[in-house]
């Protein structure tokens, strides 16, 4: 996590392997990371998403991220960016678990 300003914490690269993905895997990430970033006084989580990575994306919206802006030509392969932000803590809307924050 990069602090790009005061209460935003980002989020550089989240990676699961092909192997392991669909297992809940990407889920742990986010939600240990929105508890670490709220340990250092952070407010909000930022990232950027490749725009066809619909898995991705699909696993951010769950978790509450909205969609700021898109950055053309972002990647060096001359793909764009979704950049994606959202309120902390972060928790699967509907899930008991996370019902105290």
């Amino acid at each position: 996590m990069l602090n790009t300003s005061k209460d935003i914490s980002y989020i550089l690269n989240l990676v699961v392997s092909a192997e392991h993905r669909r297992k809940g895997i990407g889920s742990q990430i986010l939600l240990a990371l929105s508890e670490v970033a709220i340990a250092h006084g952070f407010r909000k989580m930022s990232l950027r998403v490749r725009l066809n990575n619909a898995p991705a994306h699909s696993l951010y919206v769950m978790f509450g991220f909205i969609e700021d802006e898109i950055i053309p030509d972002y990647y060096h392969d001359g793909e764009s960016a979704l950049h994606m932000s959202a309120s902390l803590p972060l928790f699967i809307p509907g899930d008991d678990l996370y019902s105290f924050y």
